[in-house]
């Protein structure tokens, strides 16, 4: 199965974003709002204890409170993706949750963890072949984007002690980039229509954080758009890859079609808005991680995955380390 594109670095600025047609009041992105969309929820009893195996997203009328998931918390749900249509997998492909950690450089960072299961010998909680992550830092006024990792090009960062930014991959990051990556980027507020699975509640509109992420310097020449949905209730939520209808150098725009059309033969996602106000973009992965699973112990799993892996290996980036005791 594929996995996520490299995620290219994305700020949000704490800025007034407004919807006056969902029936909010105006959203304003500060540094408290912002994270609120970035890490999934809890549920809460009556007494304020998290509920396990219980998600915000799934009807059950155990979730009578919710908040963000805490640091060092156990996970008390997964998130998962959807099967291929006629392909019977109760697990889908990808595990994604999305869950605070500390660290000694950047504080509390975001974990969003891609992880893979159920095929091809990998499992679901350890970290095996292609899996990775993505690693959002929380700074005043801003969230930044600054490490990925996938079964592609492996673990990149989007920070370094340089100035510049590039997607700096394993044995080049010791090094300055020589100039910018091009990446135009636009984020909005809207409401999006999520899947449900059979037994689980029933499709869902959620308040959400939109990213589109341009392979290019502006919408018109773009070679591809990847787009990244946040919610309040789940934190990373959904990611698309859209491409050039036009085609490029490494694929025509034949192929490019057959993808798209091989893409939506699966119906693994509920349909999108197409990208507008640039190129003509067609649909060829997605991802929704609406398919609630309890944890495998009955206190909750243990946040432990892509930073934690990170973390093992030699001439790890000392700033995802753990903060020291008794700071």
């Amino acid at each position: 199965m594929k996995q996520a594109a490299p995620l290219a670095a994305l700020t949000v600025a704490a800025t007034l974003v407004t919807v006056p047609a969902w029936g909010e009041s105006d959203i304003v992105g500060t540094p408290a709002v912002i994270r609120d969309f970035l890490i999934q929820n809890v549920c809460l009893d009556p007494n304020g204890a998290v509920t396990t195996g219980v998600s915000p997203v799934d009807g059950n009328p155990a979730c009578r409170n919710q908040r963000d998931l805490r640091p060092g918390e156990r996970l008390p749900y997964h998130k998962h993706d959807h099967p291929n249509q006629g392909d019977a997998r109760p697990l889908g492909y990808q595990r994604h949750d999305s869950y605070p950690v500390e660290t000694a450089g950047f504080g509390e960072v975001v974990e969003h963890s891609f992880d893979f299961g159920g095929f091809e010998e990998r499992r679901f909680g350890v970290f095996d072949r292609a899996d990775g992550g993505d690693i959002a830092v929380l700074s005043p006024g801003r969230v930044s984007f600054a490490a990925t990792e996938d079964g592609g090009a492996g673990f990149q960062m989007f920070v370094g002690e340089c100035s510049g930014l590039s997607n700096l991959t394993v044995g080049r990051q010791e090094t300055c980039p020589i100039r910018f990556g091009a990446a135009y980027t636009r984020w909005h507020i809207a409401p999006f229509h999520y899947r449900a699975i059979p037994g689980q509640g029933a499709p869902i509109t959620l308040t959400t954080l939109i990213s589109d992420h341009y392979g290019g310097a502006g919408p018109s020449d773009a070679d591809h758009v990847e787009r990244f949905y946040f919610t309040r209730e789940l934190g990373g939520t959904r990611w698309e890859r859209w491409q050039n209808a036009n085609g490029n150098r490494q694929f025509s725009a034949a192929k490019v079609a057959d993808t798209a059309r091989t893409f939506a033969a699966t119906g693994r996602c509920s349909a999108p808005p197409v990208p507008e106000g640039g190129a003509s973009m067609v649909l060829i992965d997605c991802r929704e991680w609406t398919r609630i699973v309890p944890p495998s112990d009955p206190t909750g799993d243990r946040p432990g995955f892509f930073i934690e892996e990170l973390r093992s290996r030699a001439g790890a980036p000392g700033f995802f380390a753990p903060p020291e005791k008794g700071r």
